[in-house]
């Protein structure tokens, strides 16, 4: 990163303020009026985002990266925000973040929220030790020039994703619904072993005989007077009388 003003000024928590990251190099910060954004408003980002990969972990192509872009940003004498858009080929997504002056705090992360889009997308803003000015001073930078989308960000500040296959786990018959971290339990003799992308499921050693009912160990077909289970949705049993039940 080139720095623009003489390194004696320098020092660990404003360097920042002296260059233009993290924005790619040679990005503008001149607004669609001609405006340059001080370079001491935003001093660090990081950003999570989808990539257009269908599976990252097999090797990343910084093509496939999402290309994100500083929008816009609004200084008043009471507030500050910024604006920054993620696109993954035709998919967009919108995060920003709103600090009151009075709260605001320098060289300090603030949390960056979905404004629309996807909801695998999120990060994190760090503001300098910028000055707040008496009027409103909204920075636009998109359609500065034709096919303009904003200020790139620089790449290091980016780390693409795979977004999760399962999203909410639907009861079907109730209509209840859970998401998010969900802890699954089983009953007693239930065992569960993981493999790593895969789960198992298997019964304990005795719980054959613990779980069978008083008339399973009753001989005779029609034990109890119950009627014996045949099929399942016209599915016969193998040779040794199991039906596989698959969970998807």
């Amino acid at each position: 990163m080139n720095v623009d003003h003489g390194m004696l000024e320098a020092q660990f928590e404003n360097v920042n303020s002296l260059r233009n990251y993290p924005f790619a190099e040679g990005e503008s910060i001149v607004d669609r009026y001609g405006r340059e954004l001080p370079k001491d408003v935003i001093v660090d980002l990081h950003i999570v985002a989808p990539c257009s990969a269908a599976n990252p972990q097999e090797g990343f192509v910084p093509s496939e990266a999402p290309d994100i872009r500083l929008s816009s940003v609004h200084i008043s004498k009471y507030m500050l925000s910024a604006c920054f858009v993620a696109r993954r080929g035709p998919d967009q997504c919108a995060l920003s973040v709103s600090v009151s002056a009075e709260s605001f705090m320098p060289y300090f992360p603030y949390r960056l929220e979905k404004l629309a889009g996807t909801n695998d997308a999120g990060g994190i803003v760090t503001f300098g030790n910028l000055e707040f000015p008496g009027f409103p001073e909204t920075y636009f930078f998109k359609d500065r020039f034709a096919g303009d989308s904003g200020v790139a960000v620089h790449p290091c500040c980016i780390a693409s994703t795979k977004p999760s296959g399962v999203r909410r786990l639907i009861d079907r018959r109730s209509g209840e619904s859970i998401s998010g971290d969900v802890e699954i339990g089983f009953s007693g003799y239930v065992l569960s072993r993981s493999d790593g992308k895969r789960f198992n499921l298997y019964l304990d050693k005795g719980a054959d005989s613990e779980l069978a009912s008083e008339c399973a160990k009753i001989s005779g077909s029609d034990a109890c007077g119950a009627t014996p289970i045949s099929t399942i949705n016209g599915i016969r049993p193998d040779d040794d009388g199991n039906i596989v039940i698959w969970f998807h």
